[in-house]
């Protein structure tokens, strides 16, 4: 990977972007290998919305956005977004293991 100050035009900028995008979105695949196999240890609805896990999550990646010097409001917005759909991900799983 390239350092940004190293690009010598727009074009060179962006596909770079393009590159962290595509890991970025990797992460992500592998973030959801892990939530979806964490609904074994979960045994209701409580348990996968888990409240106080979620406020420890945002505090914690808020705390990590100002170190790297990045706006924590939008981490925070990132992080309420992919929690979201892994809640919901994670319902349907253990709905789904409580049908069968």
């Amino acid at each position: 990977m390239k350092d940004a100050k190293s690009c010598t035009s727009i074009s060179e900028l962006r596909d770079e972007i393009d590159r962290i995008d595509r890991m970025i979105m990797e992460l992500l695949a592998r973030r959801q290998e892990f939530v979806c196999e964490i609904v074994r240890f979960k045994t209701d609805e409580k348990s996968i919305v888990a409240k106080s896990r979620q406020e420890q999550l945002y505090k914690q990646r808020r705390a990590w956005a100002e170190e790297l010097h990045l706006s924590p409001d939008m981490i925070d917005e990132v992080y309420k977004t992919i929690v979201h759909h892994n809640i919901k991900k994670e319902l349907e799983l253990h709905n789904k293991s409580k049908k069968q």
